[in-house]
């Protein structure tokens, strides 16, 4: 375990996230809303239909993110880029619709806004951050949650990260599984990762998904992922683009939500006892010992005048060594459920 220790829950604006509690859901609404606040407030209003837990964009300065040597690049994030103002106007929608807000901030100046002006009430750092350990260590000393996706990391570079936040003095870190690949081929996900994560890491364990559909990040919640996050998207098929590949959409968001809060419903963790529905089913699907032929009264009782069949109110199936080569005391017709009471002990000669 990384040294030193760090929180196993994490307060993010008063929801608690850890084992034991609801999964974080984060809607990452990331740069899909192309520019435009009236497709930023879809995706708000999207994220919030759904019942997802916090609604996440990222803040930057496309010159600053980006340098000049690769001006593609520049051009492709120029048109995504929000200005501060923007940034504010989603944040008070969110609060209107009472979703958290979070934002990932790309370059330094943009951290410092969503600090100390947005009041954002964590940091999303992402993948990109890849060894950057004075970025986290800033972070860090900034004095609120951290929750840092992994994508392109080894192993080492996890726990160098983890000790980087640590260096900030901050204990309220939780980390996300990743693969940075748009989409990532299921294949290479290996949510295993999560486990190995755990062994060096006591606070919260979660996923960052980046594959087509639901199937892997429900597999993730199954697993035990204290946080998942997910890309949402309005459009599909935009040229010169990638996180909607990755997406869901309205026709898809709310129903993954739900399946989040049935799957982790359904992994207990309890020790193993029967559900309190399953005692009314006891009767009609366990079996009992039946007899499976008209039995004359002084016949000894063989392996093929005994069936087990529903119900289950009668003897069970694992009795049968307690009537198995008895006598019967009386006629048994056949479906009779056997009872200790119609057999007796035989002398040794059949009827």
């Amino acid at each position: 375990m990384t040294e030193p220790s760090f929180n196993r829950t994490v307060s993010i604006r008063g929801r608690a996230v850890g084992p034991g509690e609801p999964c974080l859901i984060i809607a990452e609404a990331g740069v899909n809303h192309f520019g435009s606040m009236a497709k930023a407030f879809e995706l708000v209003d999207l994220a919030v239909e759904a019942k997802a837990d916090v609604l996440k964009i990222q803040h930057f300065r496309t010159d600053l993110l980006v340098g000049p040597s690769a001006p593609e690049w520049r051009d492709r994030l120029r048109e995504k880029e929000l200005s501060d103002d923007q940034v504010l106007e989603i944040r008070d929608y969110c609060d209107r619709r009472g979703i958290t807000f979070m934002c990932t901030g790309h370059d330094e100046a943009a951290v410092a806004f969503l600090d100390q002006t947005a009041d954002v009430p964590a940091f999303k750092v992402g993948s990109g951050e890849v060894e950057n350990w004075p970025h986290l260590e800033e972070l860090g000393r900034r004095g609120k949650p951290i929750i840092l996706s992994t994508g392109m990391y080894t192993m080492a570079q996890i726990e160098a990260a983890i000790a980087a936040v640590a260096e900030g003095v901050c204990r309220d870190l939780a980390v996300l599984h990743c693969v940075t690949s748009y989409p990532t081929d299921p294949a290479d996900v290996n949510l295993a990762v999560m486990a190995q994560i755990r062994a060096v890491f006591d606070g919260p364990v979660g996923y960052s998904d980046h594959t087509e559909g639901t199937a892997v990040p429900l597999a993730a919640v199954a697993l035990g992922a204290d946080v998942i996050e997910k890309h949402i998207t309005i459009d599909r098929d935009v040229p010169n683009a990638q996180d909607w590949k990755v997406s869901c959409d309205p026709s898809n968001f709310a129903r993954f939500v739900a399946d989040i809060r049935e799957v982790e419903a359904a992994r207990g963790g309890q020790p193993k006892d029967l559900a309190d529905a399953e005692h009314a089913s006891r009767l009609w699907a366990r079996k009992s010992l039946t007899a499976a032929s008209d039995i004359a009264a002084g016949t000894v009782i063989a392996a093929d005048m005994v069936v087990a069949q529903r119900p289950g109110d009668g003897m069970a199936p694992h009795r049968v060594g307690e009537v198995l080569g008895k006598r019967a005391r009386v006629a048994i017709a056949a479906g009779t459920k056997l009872a200790l009471e119609m057999v007796s002990e035989t002398d040794g000669n059949a009827a």
